[in-house]
């Protein structure tokens, strides 16, 4: 099946690419899952490493292998860390800050996504060692200035890419090992109330939601691993268009992110060919609560 029209390649030769951030300026940052460094598409077009990891047991603290990303209102990069099992914050000066390695005492399994709400509180996913078998994935939430840790969600089937509604009341979870989105409202003091299962993909065939995005009219965009599709959902749920992505090995696409001046290119992020593509949309992404972007929530 061809690729559809408009998709282009803008970084090749990644290791594994998930977790596209874009920070507001221009750039356009992604992790590369099987290596130790984050790869960043600069608004002049060039590719460059900002990041490595340090592998010494010496100071100063670094990441290991990073998935997830997204940037807060400050400028700073927070990455979900797989490789230590934290939640990371890489300050604009470079210097990189743990956030939370546990909960309760017990160490985090894998964290995978992130996302912020309107007053800077941190809802991540945490799906290691879950599955359809072994539903013991989590979300947790980080609160705001005191980086204290609880626990909103449990016993998921590998919970991975989260997002919330332009009003801040809904978070979307994917749970990618039941092939569906499941949807949480959002109690005034950060917990979440179970609405049940948003949308089933299994229209689409066998794949497993990973990233997603939401676009101003509340639409998700959705990477499809395995599947080799990006899907847009309506508000109710309903698969109304799909982004067909070239393919290569059986991996991808892993997540999307809105960037550019305007919002209106969704970055996909591509291990089935090793790449971060882009394509041009008809509507803008919704600005994320904390990210440099957002100038309206």
């Amino acid at each position: 099946m061809l690729p559809t029209p408009g998709l282009h390649t803008v970084v090749s030769d990644l290791q594994f690419p998930e977790g596209p951030a874009y920070d507001g300026k221009g750039n356009l940052y992604c992790s590369n899952c099987q290596a130790d460094y984050i790869t960043c598409l600069t608004v002049d077009g060039e590719i460059t490493t900002p990041y490595r990891a340090n592998h010494s047991s010496a100071p100063p603290y670094t990441f290991r292998k990073t998935n997830g990303m997204t940037f807060s209102r400050d400028g700073s990069l927070w990455v979900c860390d797989f490789g230590r099992n934290a939640i990371i914050s890489i300050r604009p000066d470079g210097e990189q800050v743990l956030i939370a390695d546990q909960f309760e005492g017990q160490p985090f399994k894998a964290p995978n996504d992130l996302a912020f709400d309107s007053a800077g509180n941190l809802y991540f996913t945490d799906p290691g060692g879950s599955g359809r078998d072994n539903p013991i994935g989590a979300v947790y939430r980080v609160e705001a200035d005191t980086n204290k840790v609880r626990r909103v969600a449990s016993g998921l089937a590998f919970p991975n890419g989260l997002a919330l509604t332009a009003d801040g009341r809904t978070l979307y979870v994917c749970e990618s090992q039941l092939n569906r989105i499941l949807c949480f409202e959002i109690h005034a003091d950060g917990s979440l109330g179970e609405l049940g299962e948003f949308a089933s993909l299994e229209a689409n065939g066998p794949g497993e939601p990973d990233g997603m995005a939401v676009d101003v009219r509340g639409h998700l965009w959705i990477a499809h691993y395995g599947a080799h599709t990006v899907l847009e959902l309506d508000t109710a749920g309903r698969i109304v268009s799909k982004i067909q992505m070239p393919i290569g090995s059986p991996e991808g696409p892993t997540n999307v992110e809105f960037g550019d001046s305007d919002m209106k290119t969704l970055y996909i992020t591509d291990p089935s060919t090793s790449a971060l593509f882009k394509i041009r949309m008809n509507f803008a992404g919704l600005p994320l609560f904390c990210s440099p972007t957002n100038h309206a929530n």
